[in-house]
C-alpha cells in the first residue's frame, strides 16, 4: 500500500478487527511508515468505542425523524440469509449497522449546534467529550510542557483568530501541554490541552456565543464533565473526566485568564 488514501476502504474492517489477512498485513505495513495513519487509526477506536458505548444515550438525543431514517437504513441493509453472501460478510454487516446508526446520531447532534435552536449546548458538549478523549488517545507522547505565548502566536499565524492561552498554573497544579484544532464549523474551535493534577483537562474556546439559555449546572457526557459560559463573543468549555467536586477553582482560573 503506498498512498494514505488506499487505507480508506480497507480502515473501517481493520478497526473492527474483521480484515481479510492479507489486507490486515497491507494496513499494517502501511502503518509502520505512516505516524498520519497510526493516528487515524487509534482516533477511529477511540471514538468507535465511545460510541458502542453509549448507542442508549445517543439514539435518545435524536429527532424521532432521525431515527426512523436510522431504522430504515438498518432494515435496507439487513440481508443476512442471501446465498450469494459469505457468512463472515454476512456477520461483518450485521454487527457494523448499529455503530452506523450512533455514528449518523453524532453527526446529527453535533449539526444540531450549527444549525437548530435547541439542543445546542448538548451538541456542542458531546463533539467536544469525543475531541476531549480523541487528543489525549493520539500519540500522547507528544503532549509535553508547552509555553502559552508560543502556543497564541502559534495559532494567531496558523488560523488568523486570536485566543488567549491561560499559563500553566503551579497553585492549581495545572501544566499546559498545547493547543489543537478541534474541526468544528467553518474557522473550528481552539482545543488547549492541560494536565490537571496528572490527569486530562480540556479548554474549548469556541469563536461565537452560544445563542439561548446555558446550563448554570456542568453537563455530563461519557463519564466527563463539561462547565459551559460565554463571555462577549466567545463560548468556552472546561472538560475533565469524572466529576471532581474542585473543580470550581480551575474553572475560576480559565474565566479570569481565557480570553
Amino acid at each position: 500500500m503506498r498512498k494514505c488514501q488506499d487505507l480508506d476502504s480497507l480502515l473501517a474492517g481493520y478497526v473492527d478487527g474483521d480484515s481479510a489477512p492479507a489486507d490486515r498485513s497491507s494496513v499494517e505495513a502501511h502503518l509502520v511508515k505512516c505516524p498520519p495513519c497510526r493516528e487515524r487509526v487509534a482516533e477511529q477506536r477511540t471514538v468507535r468505542a465511545a460510541l458502542a458505548a453509549s448507542r442508549p444515550a445517543l439514539r435518545g438525543c435524536a429527532p424521532p425523524d432521525l431515527r426512523s431514517k436510522c431504522a430504515a437504513y438498518a432494515a435496507a441493509h439487513e440481508r443476512p440469509t442471501a446465498p450469494d453472501v459469505p457468512p463472515r460478510r454476512r456477520f461483518r454487516v450485521s454487527r457494523w449497522v448499529p455503530l452506523s446508526v450512533a455514528a449518523t446520531v453524532v453527526l446529527a447532534v453535533a449539526g444540531v449546534f450549527l444549525f437548530s435552536p435547541n439542543n445546542r449546548v448538548e451538541a456542542l458538549t458531546t463533539q467536544l467529550t469525543l475531541d476531549h478523549m480523541t487528543c489525549f488517545q493520539l500519540a500522547p507522547e507528544r503532549l509535553q510542557h508547552a509555553d502559552a505565548m508560543t502556543a497564541e502566536q502559534a495559532w494567531l499565524a496558523q488560523h488568523r483568530w486570536g485566543i488567549h492561552v491561560p499559563d500553566s498554573s503551579t497553585a492549581n497544579q495545572l501544566e499546559l501541554l498545547g493547543v489543537r484544532r478541534c474541526g468544528i464549523g467553518k474557522a473550528g474551535v481552539a482545543h488547549i490541552l492541560y494536565k490537571w493534577r496528572g490527569q486530562p483537562l480540556s479548554v474549548f474556546v469556541v469563536p461565537r456565543t452560544m445563542h439561548g439559555p446555558v446550563p448554570d449546572e456542568p453537563v455530563v457526557r461519557f463519564g466527563h464533565e463539561a462547565v459551559v459560559w460565554s463571555d462577549r463573543d466567545r463560548t468556552y468549555v472546561v472538560l475533565t473526566r469524572g466529576q471532581p467536586s474542585d473543580l470550581a477553582a480551575v474553572v475560576g482560573y480559565m474565566k479570569a485568564n481565557a480570553r
